[in-house]
């Protein structure tokens, strides 16, 4: 039985997968550029209730739509490109899907309640504020723990694509080795200049951006 859609449908759908998570994430750095927001290693979690107004809401609602495009567009991409190209380097391939994978399902299950509060079209029950801010910083607490672990798990795993191709593609390689790099040079920043350690969070997430689409043309080679 012939195939209903030629392999070339599909090669360009993989492809096209990329650019959308690439995009998912490019986004997602922009949006920190754009609205640049204070933080500091301590006022991640939100001390009084006032905190969360419906501007922080709103931009945390398009930041959880961009990470999920990113997440559900990759996850088929690195699974296809672990598969096509298993033979140059098994271990290090299979290590780097299940890190991946890991990090993508922890992505999905972090923000998915984000945007479904925003489209939740009931009213939430009053509660007393003190009561609100112990629930808000719970809540906080919860996504950033989930958030590092997601980015850090996926940063591992192109660390181990820079490593299994840097003789064959380099660029992609410096590219993931600069955007470690820049990742763990902006915490320190957080102390002493908060605003240059957002600049090298987002400088390296473009950096990030760019890998999607070089393992989807690999994939398609």
């Amino acid at each position: 039985m012939n195939n209903v859609l030629p392999p070339a449908v599909f090669k360009k759908g993989l492809l096209a997968l990329g650019v959308l998570a690439s995009v998912g994430l490019l986004g997602y750095g922009l949006a920190y550029i754009i609205v640049m927001p204070k933080i500091s290693p301590g006022g991640f979690v939100p001390q009084t209730v006032e905190r969360s107004s419906s501007i922080a809401s709103g931009f945390s609602t398009l930041l959880a739509a961009l990470v999920l495009l990113y997440a559900f567009a990759f996850l088929p991409v690195t699974v296809m490109f672990t598969i096509k190209k298993y033979s140059a380097n098994p271990y290090a391939l299979v290590i780097a899907c299940c890190l991946i994978g890991v990090s993508l399902i922890i992505e999905i299950i972090n923000n998915l309640p984000i945007i479904a509060a925003w489209l939740y079209p009931g009213k939430m029950e009053y509660i007393s504020l003190d009561v609100q801010l112990y629930l808000r910083q719970v809540e906080t607490l919860r996504f950033l723990s989930y958030d590092v672990a997601g980015f850090t798990l996926a940063y591992v795993a192109f660390l181990c694509y820079a490593v299994a191709f840097f003789k064959t593609h380099r660029l992609m390689s410096y590219t993931i080795l600069g955007s470690i790099v820049a990742f763990i040079a902006n915490v320190p920043f957080l102390w002493v200049a908060p605003n240059v350690a957002i600049i090298l969070m987002v400088i390296s997430i473009f950096a990030f951006a760019s890998v999607p689409i070089f393992l989807a043309r690999m994939a398609i080679e």
